[in-house]
């Protein structure tokens, strides 16, 4: 069974890495970062809503006299004050064209990470390092594969499944150590992510819907081949979302029939997974309830947004974009609800008393 895990493991890292840097993507201005210099004027348009004038100096020393008004003329929520590095949009002309863009905020996110990384390790210890070396391979799989490969007019689907497949066998080896249980955990979540992919094949079928239907997808049209819009980059989109939701569950499951087997060697594999199961049931309803609350948080505002405009609740239910979410969301939830039994049975018979790992070493 190991031999299988390394297999998988050594299948992903064997993958070429693309760098992000050399896609060639059409580009119709140049952002220009600035720093502002002097504040001119600023003029209310609506509740909370300002237009500034100002001027901004480059790093390479061109200055501008910039109206948000142009970009913007409802205004801009963001409050700006001289000496702020902020973002501008320069079109190429005689004499080139500057709107503004945004304002800098990767310093502030640099403290919120080191903040985030300072509490895993305290409070985390050896698990919390090694869960945040897992956590930098995930973004090296998603910046480095998946998106530069979808890019490149590879098959979206496809690569997110290699790829997450490849997220999951090395982050459970190195978050959870090369034990049985970690096998056994990636055996039970390879089967909940089949459900995943089933089910949201099943939902989007009946449900018609083609996968463009959000304002995130529509944003892409005319940026990106038309090839990636497709209901595959929907499908895609559900699969990776559930992939971290499923490990969890996965881990979870293995763990108890592991313990359980620790404390009474002399348990039946019925009753290790009968008595997995009531423990898991407490999971499922948990993380259900967590994972709607997730996907209605992220999407809280196009959610108010359509019950304000369509009038009812039938036809809020009925459009497109409201509908991906509920596909979106029940596809994830009803694999984990799978993945949760799946999981106790794979671990409850994958057991012998005498074959347990009692030193339960991690990296």
């Amino acid at each position: 069974m190991k031999k299988i895990f390394v297999f998988f493991c050594l299948l992903f890292l064997s993958v070429p890495l693309v760098h992000a840097e050399s896609l060639d993507l059409p580009k119709t201005s140049t952002q220009v970062p600035a720093t502002i210099t002097e504040i001119q004027s600023v003029r209310p348009v609506t509740a909370g809503m300002n237009a500034y004038e100002f001027r901004a100096q480059t790093k390479t020393g061109e200055v501008y006299n910039v109206h948000t008004s142009d970009s913007a003329p409802e205004g801009i929520a963001i409050s700006l004050k001289k000496g702020q590095k902020i973002f501008l949009q320069k079109i190429d002309g005689n004499p080139p064209q500057v709107y503004f863009e945004d304002v800098e905020r990767t310093g502030a996110l640099w403290w919120i990470l080191s903040l985030f990384v300072l509490l895993a390790l305290v409070v985390g210890l050896k698990r919390g390092f090694w869960s945040l070396i897992g956590l930098g391979m995930t973004l090296l799989v998603l910046f480095g594969f998946i998106f530069p490969s979808v890019l490149r007019g590879q098959d979206v689907l496809t690569v997110t499944i290699l790829g997450s497949i490849g997220i999951l066998a090395v982050n459970m080896l190195i978050s959870h150590g090369f034990r049985k249980e970690s096998f056994l955990a990636f055996l039970s979540t390879m089967l909940g992510f089949l459900c995943v992919w089933i089910f949201a094949h099943l939902f989007t079928s009946w449900t018609s819907i083609s996968g463009t239907g959000s304002e995130d997808a529509l944003l892409l049209v005319g940026d990106v081949p038309v090839e990636i819009l497709t209901i595959r980059l929907f499908l895609a989109g559900v699969i990776l979302g559930a992939v971290g939701v499923l490990d969890d569950v996965a881990i979870s499951q293995t763990e108890i029939v592991h313990e359980l087997v620790k404390a009474d060697s002399s348990l039946s594999r019925r009753e290790l997974f009968l008595r997995s199961m009531r423990i898991g049931r407490h999971h499922i309803a948990s993380t259900i309830n967590t994972l709607v609350l997730v996907y209605a948080g992220a999407s809280m505002p196009i959610l108010i947004l359509f019950l304000y405009h369509s009038g009812n609740v039938s036809a809020f239910l009925n459009s497109e974009i409201i509908t991906e979410e509920i596909v979106r969301t029940l596809a994830g939830t009803t694999a984990l609800i799978l993945t949760v039994p799946i999981s106790s049975f794979i671990a409850a018979y994958g057991y012998s008393p005498n074959s347990l790992d009692m030193t339960h070493k991690h990296p």
